[in-house]
């Protein structure tokens, strides 16, 4: 996207503030062992100036007066430091910190949990948070559906044995209960939720932050399972140069490249990503492609505007998305859609997106946030034909400032108005258009070892009137050890039942809806503690959380009540998913290795008319675990990754019709990745080259075909949705990254 540099010079002469004769300046660098550490919070003690720890280490703090102050420097992964610095008028201090490797502690990880940044141990709700390298510890991916499973208690649910779409589930719930968030921003609509996902590279990820359970309170009445909200890279801590290219062993191909400009108080970050996947595999031999051919190109770029004292008061990026992906029998292409011969899906994806948000520097706490998205699918399944295109505009102010010591206020508008249409009956009277506009507020108090956070919201929709949504969490910690947390909320959600579920699209069965639809709803309650374990300088983080989320008017699709027809209606009693999780993390220094272990039991069903029945499709359990250890001397890391899927019931109709298993088996995947460092953006030359091998499902473990009748795709009883595990089996990959300072 291309920014006239007059605009850029006025944009900068409007925000920012000369900066005023003798104000001085604190730099210096952040490392640990004598490698740069990036990312790290560098901030003046009992102040709002800070920044952030670039690529290289370095950082700037401008504009202070002159005085005394305490700067703290905090990084995930490293014992928290503070040096204290007096200053004179006109002077810049250096100040350097060495910081000592410790147990993965959550108290450095910054997050928006709350709508506003704070450290994960200081947030009333609880917050999973997966850095960028850890999401893609063992594996070579560029999209994140591909690595989001390694989160714990998220799963990935493939919705389509030929085209491919899947959805993210959380503990169980399904994929369209989640809201995904893009910096905060809701952005993903329910379009996008199927194939839009899958064209976010982790190559643009700074950290995922996972919330579980309704948090409709902040992020609007979709959010009834929980929110995966998805944090870009800053400019502030990229290289000025990147780029990287792997190659898989299926013939898939990908490309990125990533540049970070700056001028002044203006910084940026422009990506490109180009994938590519035309090779036809059948190694499972149903005479359909295991995996569809596709090409992606994404491309995505951001920049921040700082004030003179290096905070951010500006930030504006966009992202450009095409995919054309096609999956069926050997003799399918794209000059064949809507063949009543050759049976194949082709999707051709097209979405734009912009959000930005501005503080004000005049008023402090004042935050005004905006987005747009476009989104356009021309496909066929089969013979049929789907064409669809969604809009989402979004604005939204919040007020966030402390009424006490004791006490914080936070308070916001909103406003959504999205359209919809398609060529289905679902838009048969034009285009669906709603406006939503929005109310919330919450408080946080805090009491010594107490922190209690109350907040309400309510969204007017115009077919269901005011919608309200209350939450209360509570956090009790009564040592820096030791953290408990409580919490409930309700949720609330419009379905859209051909966008969000790819089964009514995909296969020969008809579309029925008994009823009209009505909203869901949800209530839910959520508990959690974490405990430090001292094992000497080895110290083992444990958490424990468990959960509880009811829903009402649940719309399921009915697989069962007749074999050719997909029943749509609401459910005449309720929903339910509850269970526990419990995770270990330990950083040992001495060795040095890192691990992690997560499991997640969950029970997930219905209950109508007094008969209690499981969900299909939902796990009766997941693990995750990952280790790495790193050899310094070899510049080497070698990482192990493993996802364990429990038990999950499938659709009566494939096993009284079809003679397929009732109940999948358990399975489990494992990867590997090594990967060497040659060099390093703090090297003398400031060059950095990575070269990385990844093996993949190790096991060879897949599933076998997910087709019914495949013999026959024209039929009525041909489906493409009886998957339970992998499809492609054992895959190597060989690439490598630059990095220039």
């Amino acid at each position: 996207m291309y920014v006239p540099r007059a605009f850029c010079t006025a944009l900068v002469l409007l925000l920012l503030v000369p900066t005023a004769y003798g104000q001085a300046t604190i730099e210096g660098t952040v490392t640990s062992n004598d490698a740069s550490v990036p990312g790290a919070n560098v901030r003046i003690l009992d102040g709002t100036e800070g920044a952030a720890s670039r690529s290289d280490g370095g950082y700037r703090i401008a504009g202070l007066k002159p005085g005394t102050y305490t700067l703290i420097v905090s990084a995930m992964g490293f014992e928290t430091a503070r040096e204290t610095v007096t200053l004179a008028s006109g002077e810049t201090e250096r100040v350097d910190f060495s910081l000592n490797p410790t147990v993965l502690r959550n108290d450095e990880v910054v997050v928006t949990a709350t709508m506003r940044e704070q450290y994960v141990t200081d947030s009333p709700v609880k917050v999973d948070v997966m850095a960028a390298e850890r999401l893609r510890r063992a594996q070579a991916s560029s999209n994140l559906m591909d690595v989001i499973g390694n989160v714990n208690g998220l799963t990935t649910q493939l919705n389509c044995g030929v085209c491919g779409t899947n959805a993210i589930r959380i503990n169980g719930v399904e994929g369209p209960n989640t809201a995904v968030l893009i910096d905060g921003m809701p952005v993903m609509g329910a379009l996008a939720s199927v194939y839009g996902l899958n064209g976010i590279s982790p190559a643009i990820i700074d950290q995922v932050e996972v919330i579980k359970g309704p948090q409709s309170t902040l992020y609007g009445t979709q959010a009834l399972g929980g929110v995966v909200n998805i944090i870009t890279k800053d400019p502030e801590n990229t290289p000025t140069v990147s780029a990287e290219v792997y190659g898989r062993s299926t013939a898939e191909k990908s490309v990125d490249l990533a540049v970070s400009p700056s001028a002044g108080r203006v910084k940026g970050f422009l990506s490109a990503n180009a994938v590519q996947m035309e090779n036809y595999v059948d190694d499972n031999n149903d005479g359909f492609a295991d995996v569809p051919k596709r090409s992606r190109v994404a491309l995505f770029g951001k920049a921040t505007v700082d004030n003179q004292r290096g905070a951010t008061i500006g930030t504006v990026a966009a992202k450009v998305y095409g995919e054309n992906r096609t999956g069926g029998v050997p003799g399918y292409s794209d000059d064949v859609r809507g063949s009543d011969r050759t049976y194949g899906e082709s999707i051709y994806t097209r979405r734009g997106e912009v959000m930005g948000s501005y503080t004000p520097p005049s008023v402090e706490g004042l935050r005004v946030a905006g987005a747009f998205t476009y989104h356009d699918q021309d496909s066929y399944y089969g013979t049929e034909h789907y064409v669809a295109e969604q809009t989402i505009s979004f604005g939204q102010v919040t007020y966030d400032a402390p009424a006490s010591d004791a006490v914080d206020l936070l308070a916001g508008a909103t406003l959504r108005y999205q359209t919809y249409n398609d060529n289905t009956p679902a838009t048969a009277s034009g285009a669906d258009r709603r406006t939503v506009p929005g109310i919330f507020g919450q408080a946080t108090v805090s009491a010594g070892n107490v922190t209690v956070l109350g907040g309400l919201r309510i969204d007017h929709h115009a077919a269901h009137g005011p919608i309200s949504a209350p939450r209360l969490s509570l956090k009790y910690r009564p040592s820096d050890r030791t953290t408990l947390r409580a919490g409930s909320g309700t949720g609330f959600r419009v379905v859209n039942v051909f966008t969000e579920d790819h089964a009514a699209l995909t296969g020969s069965r008809e579309v029925v809806f008994t009823e009209d639809l009505n909203p869901e709803r949800s209530r839910s309650v959520t508990a959690s503690v974490e405990h430090i374990l001292p094992l000497g300088a080895n110290p083992l983080t444990v958490a424990v959380d468990g959960f509880y989320t009811r829903f009402s008017n649940k719309i399921i699709p009915d697989y069962d009540q007749d074999p050719s027809l997909i029943v749509y209606e609401n459910l005449d009693g309720f929903s339910a998913t509850r269970g526990f999780s419990i995770s270990l993390d330990q950083n040992l220094t001495a060795l040095p290795l890192t691990y992690n272990l997560a499991f997640t039991l969950t029970d997930v069903y219905t209950e109508e008319s007094g008969t209690r029945q499981a969900i299909t499709y939902a796990p009766d359990y997941t693990g995750t675990a990952g280790a790495t250890y790193q050899s310094r001397s070899l510049g080497l890391d070698i990482s192990y990754a493993v996802q364990l899927i429990g038990p999950k019931r499938m659709p009566d109709v494939y096993v009284q019709t079809f003679g397929r298993n009732r109940t999948s088996p358990v399975h489990s995947t494992h990867d590997l990745k090594l990967e060497k460092a040659f060099g390093g953006v703090n090297s003398d030359i400031g060059i950095g080259i990575d070269v990385f091998f990844s093996v993949e499902n190790i096991f060879d473990y897949t599933q076998g075909s997910p087709l019914v009748d495949a013999e026959t795709p024209f039929s009525p009883d041909f489906d493409t949705i009886y998957t339970w595990g992998p499809i492609v089996g054992r895959t190597v990959a060989l690439g490598a990254r630059l990095n220039l300072r």
